[in-house]
């Protein structure tokens, strides 16, 4: 009689590779997360990039850059269009959002909010959205309480900010701010005195979700910009734990686990940041796109938010 051996994996040879395939797994998936951070920080430098060649083709066609924001000062809209809405809009023709400007700029001319149609101040555009951020391609955020709403609606919020110099913004601050971008700003690249590399164009912050549960942050809303909602300050480098300063945000200094911010009406100031490890993108005036650490000198990067502040530079 011919015994025969049944073949197959023992219990404890079937846990050993188990466990070798775990350890792979295990070794491979920061590669991966790596690999995709990487992809995304790329489409966020590209982003940035178009944006920066956007400026510079508005520059060409009207010999200024777009202000800051059309609001007259802190917490006040402009009596003349368009009303209390920041550069964006008027960049989109060179955003290839052309048709997205024809139909909205007959309700830049209005000052009544609630006549602003949710279906276009919602469009999200993707080179205003960092991948990066969870929280990107936010929407909608409703004021009051109509019903149906939306009753005042902000609309489409992005990553991507206009550098107002290295200060706050007070109530008793005077429109002409140290950078390049501020209330009714009306710079040109002459205005650049610090040089065209030396100095920043935009960079990028992390947003908030709104409108969910009562929340409601204004940090890059574009549509309704007079609480400084669309520009940023080099006053302290990216990621800093010290807390923005808006009329309405969420957020504490004393809990920053995302974007910490103080609710205050008389200082409003918005910080670069990112989910990029280590630091932030940055579009300078040349529209170059520079990686910005978060260890920055903060004497160097308070230099650059500057346009004419003649201090000595040493690259980021």
């Amino acid at each position: 009689m011919s015994l025969t051996r049944k073949t197959g994996f023992t219990l404890v040879e079937l846990l050993v590779v188990i466990a070798i395939i775990g350890v792979l797994i295990a070794l491979l998936l920061p590669a991966v997360q790596q690999a995709r951070e990487a992809a995304r920080r790329m489409t966020c430098s590209n982003h940035q990039k178009q944006l920066g060649l956007s400026m510079h083709n508005y520059h060409d066609t009207h010999k200024v850059f777009p202000p800051g924001t059309f609001a007259a000062g802190l917490n006040s809209s402009m009596s003349t269009p368009p009303h209390s809405m920041s550069w964006m809009p008027v960049l989109l023709p060179f955003m290839e959002q052309g048709n997205l400007y024809d139909q909205l700029y007959p309700y830049m001319l209005t000052r009544n909010s609630n006549a602003f149609p949710s279906n276009l101040f919602n469009t999200k555009i993707d080179m205003l959205m960092c991948p990066s951020d969870p929280n990107r391609g936010q929407t909608g955020e409703v004021h009051g309480t109509a019903d149906p709403p939306p009753d005042y609606n902000d609309g489409f919020h992005g990553n991507y900010l206009l550098c107002n110099g290295n200060e706050q913004i007070t109530t008793t601050t005077d429109n002409d701010a140290t950078g390049m971008f501020f209330y009714q700003s009306r710079t040109d690249f002459s205005s650049a005195k610090d040089g065209t590399s030396s100095t920043v164009m935009a960079a990028e912050i992390l947003l908030v979700k709104s409108n969910v549960s009562g929340k409601r942050d204004w940090r890059g809303r574009y549509y309704r910009s007079d609480h400084l909602s669309s520009i940023f300050s080099t006053l302290y480098p990216p990621n800093t734990t010290v807390s923005d300063r808006m009329r309405t945000c969420e957020g504490s200094p004393t809990n920053p686990i995302y974007a910490p911010c103080t609710q205050d009406t008389n200082t409003q100031v918005i910080y670069s940041r990112s989910n990029h490890p280590g630091g932030a993108l940055a579009t300078m005036m040349d529209a170059s796109v520079q990686f910005v650490p978060e260890t920055i000198n903060i004497t160097i990067w308070q230099a650059y938010g500057t346009r004419e502040g003649a201090e000595v530079v040493t690259g980021l």
